[in-house]
Order: C-alpha cells, then structure tokens, then sequence
C-alpha cells in the first residue's frame, strides 16, 4: 500500500490506524488458521456405510441408523448376540481404525476419541472390553476400556495397571464420550497416555510402556466378550470417531444436541501421572490376546476415507474468527479511503 497524497495529520493518523487494522486483521488470520482443528482421520457414519473404518468385526451384526445419532444423522448400531463368533473363539461386534504405521511409531503422538450411547445398561455379570489399542502382527493389547454393568475401567497393559475406574459412570439412555491422548513409546519410562471422560479428564500423564513392540498399533471400537455362553444381547451405538493431532481435533466433550453424558462421577481410583498399584486381579483378558482382530481379517468393508474436518464441532469458534477477519480489513481500508478524500478537498478541514 502507499500512503495518501494528502500529507495532513489527520489523513497520516487515519492511514496509520487503517494499517494497523490491516495487519492485526492479517495476525487474526494467521492465528485462526494455527488454532482450527483439522481431524486427521473422521469417522462419523455419514456416508451411511461403515466405509471410514478400515475393518468391520462381524458386520451382519451391525446396522446404520438415523437416530440416536451423537452428531449428524448417522451412528452404528452394533448387537452383541452369543453366536457372535470371531474366528478365534471371541464374542465381539467391532469397527476397527488403523492409522497408518508412522502415526503409532516410536515417539509419535496422537489424539482419539469416539461415543458411545448404550440402549440398556450392560449386565453386570458379564465383562466386556468397549475400546481397546492392540498391536498388528503380535496382536497383544496395549491399553483397554473394560465395562460391567455401570463400571467402566481404562487399563495399561504393560504393565497390567489400573489406571481409572469409575462407578455408575456409563449409564444407559445418554451418550458418552471417551478421548485418549497417547505418546508411544516401547520404553516405560517415556510412554505417557491421557484419557477424558464426558469431558472432564480422569486419567493425566500416565507414564508407561505404550507400545508392545516394533508393530505399528489399531484401536478397536464396540463390544468384545470372552469365549464363555451368555444369553443376553447387548446393544452399543457408535458415532462421532475422531482421529488428530491436538485435543482440539478429537473435542473431548460432547457435541451440543447429542444428550450429554452422565459424567465421570463415582471413580473409585484416578491416575496422577501413572503413580497406581498394579493390580492382582486378572480382569477381563480378551484385549490382552484377541488373536488376530486386526483389519487384515475384519472381512467387513475397507479403505479408509478421510471425511470432512469441518464435521469437527469444535471448529465453530475458529470459523468465525476467520469469518469476522476479512471484515475488520475492509472497515480499515474505508476509514482510509475517506480520510484522504477529507484532506484533498479544499477548506474542509480549516
């Protein structure tokens, strides 16, 4: 930009203030482009297939529906019935995402989250694991949410330690949210994961081993039992899966509209940077050797498709910073343009 042929001082003072709203205009800009949330990897059912997932566990037991939904219009159904079999003698109806090999290599980090909405509370006289980071190849679980009745519990596997377990936390009727942020690492001493519940953050800075081993690492969604009879069918949607590179990308809280959860109240045990007992008890140890759930023998639908970054909710602010930024440029440009008009015209100003 040059500045006005009228030299006067009140034209020089409006140029100056039209330049700095230029430029401040130009750093909100840039600033909303560094804080927009940018998923790496969405999976929100709204292709009204299971396309964005990389593996589907039994698929003949799960159905895409319009409603309950945690955002958009689609969430999957998954039933968990006894003739659920997998080819290693697991129960399980899952959606499997596999990011790609670098994303869960020695020192990355990522960030995931996805909810979930149960018809009816859970038995709880069954144990099933609900989500669950496992390693390609050796197939041994990482880390695990385990779920009986209203009990949910998130544990590390290598160690085996319970790091947060809350009672009367996953409720039916409502939807919940769990969001996970993880540096892998095959070093105990360097591998740290965070987990958020509905929101509120029940597992900070957990120090241990992340990684099993050389393999790269999937995450499993849905419902995974043992190898023992029962004779309920439990129901689980799915919805709203999230993979990126900040908090932001994955919104740990709820999206507005999709009923809100029932919080992370009643935990009997939360971790303080990895600083639990180990447990002595054996839990459930589906996650801990699943046998070869990975995608390579899903047999449901591939090919994982990115999806939108805008179906990320927590963009919203960010979008309308960007929005307002472009105006503030051209109020400035204005004020300018008018004041050097003022100037040049003979005795306006005196």
């Amino acid at each position: 930009m040059s500045t006005p042929r009228s030299s006067g001082p009140f034209a020089r003072t409006a140029w100056r203030l039209a330049t700095s709203a230029a430029l401040g205009a130009g750093t909100v800009l840039g600033l909303a482009g560094v804080a927009s949330a940018a998923p790496v990897w969405v999976g929100d059912l709204e292709t009204g297939d299971t396309s964005q997932f990389e593996g589907v566990l039994n698929p003949s037991f799960i159905e895409i529906v319009s409603a309950p939904a945690a955002q958009g219009t689609h969430a999957a159904r998954l039933t968990l019935t006894n003739d659920a079999v997998w080819q290693n003698g697991l129960k399980r109806v899952e959606l499997n995402h596999s990011p790609p090999p670098e994303r869960t290599a020695e020192g990355a980090e990522l960030y995931f989250a996805w909810s979930l909405y149960l018809e009816e509370t859970l038995s709880s006289d069954m144990s099933q694991e609900i989500g669950y980071w496992e390693s390609k190849n050796s197939y041994k679980g990482a880390m695990a949410f385990e779920a009986q009745g209203e009990h949910i519990l998130f544990t590390t596997r290598n160690p085996y330690i319970q790091q947060w377990q809350a009672d009367g936390a996953l409720t039916a009727g409502t939807w919940h949210r769990i969001a996970m942020h993880v540096l892998w690492s095959t070093d105990p001493a360097k591998g740290v994961v965070d987990v958020w519940f509905d929101g509120a953050q029940v597992v900070t800075g957990a120090v241990t081993q992340t990684l099993n081993d050389d393999n790269w690492h999937f995450v499993q969604v849905g419902l995974l039992r043992d190898n023992v009879p029962f004779s309920d069918a439990p129901v689980m949607l799915i919805d709203d899966a999230v993979e990126g590179d900040t908090l932001a990308d994955v919104h740990p809280a709820l999206s507005s509209g999709s009923g809100g959860g029932g919080g992370a109240g009643g935990a009997s045990s939360s971790s303080s940077g990895g600083g639990q007992a180990q447990s002595t008890g054996a839990g459930s140890t589906a996650a801990a050797s699943t046998g070869g759930g990975g995608p390579g023998s899903a047999g449901g639908a591939s090919g994982a498709d990115a999806g939108s970054p805008e179906s990320d909710g927590g963009c919203a602010t960010t979008r309308s910073s960007r929005e307002r930024a472009p105006t503030a440029l051209l109020f400035g440009l204005m004020a300018a343009f008018v004041a050097g008009r003022r100037r040049a015209r003979p005795g306006r100003l005196g």
